[in-house]
């Protein structure tokens, strides 16, 4: 259209410079010149076209950058929001199990059995025991052991109540038992977990008091 209506004047130019006398070099001369302005006119136009064109991809480019730099800042703070959670979570954990620690109690003989005899009645209750650690496995597990136990320290084959304990998360994060072997001597900060039933090896079933440990140490 542009190059139409540059043709258009440039004729009207011409026409009007011969009806005024003009000589035929100076009209082919002038005709060439309006050939030249028109070409230069489109390569202006392929150039702007162009210009545009890269403008937009690096438009587009920048959006992309500025989508990926806001998800990657998302994803970095809700890192930082979940560490800082469980941060929150193992400080909560830690003063709960210390708490549980300075209300732990010693038991007296008598309070042990009715522990034993009904463990479910005595959910949450904290007491330090004694016992001897008497399956401590692959079999249990590493945050699971069985022990003997009795409401004080007495020799090594008087602790006479079979019981579970577990620590930590109960599968792969219980440090506190680190240092703890089969047949190790120990005195224990529990609370009161409930029953358990389990299958023997003989064929049978039991079921004993479970324990959380909160606290133990080989005597």
């Amino acid at each position: 259209m542009k190059k139409s209506i540059l043709m258009a004047t440039a004729l009207a130019g011409i026409l009007s410079l011969a009806a005024c006398g003009v000589s035929t070099e100076d009209f082919e001369a002038a005709q060439a010149s309006s050939s030249a302005m028109a070409a230069e006119v489109e390569t202006l136009q392929a150039q702007l076209t162009e210009t545009e064109s890269q403008l937009a991809l690096a438009q587009d480019e920048a959006a992309e950058l500025r989508a990926a730099e806001e998800e990657r800042v998302a994803a970095e703070e809700a890192e930082k929001a979940r560490k800082a959670k469980e941060k929150e979570e193992k400080e909560a954990a830690a003063k709960a199990e210390k708490a549980k620690a300075n209300k732990a109690r010693k038991i007296t003989k008598r309070e042990l059995a009715q522990i034993v005899k009904k463990p479910d009645s005595h959910i949450d209750e904290n007491v330090i025991v004694y016992g001897r650690v008497t399956q401590f496995d692959s079999a249990t597990g590493p945050c699971t052991f069985r022990a003997d136990l009795s409401h004080a320290h007495v020799g090594k084959y008087d602790y006479e109540h079979n019981s579970m304990f577990t620590a930590g998360d109960g599968l792969v994060d219980c440090k506190v038992l680190d240092d703890i072997v089969a047949e190790d001597i120990v005195q224990i900060t529990a609370t009161v977990t409930g029953s358990l039933s389990y299958d023997t090896t003989i064929g049978g079933s039991t079921t004993v008091p479970q324990f959380q440990v909160v606290k133990i140490k080989r005597l």
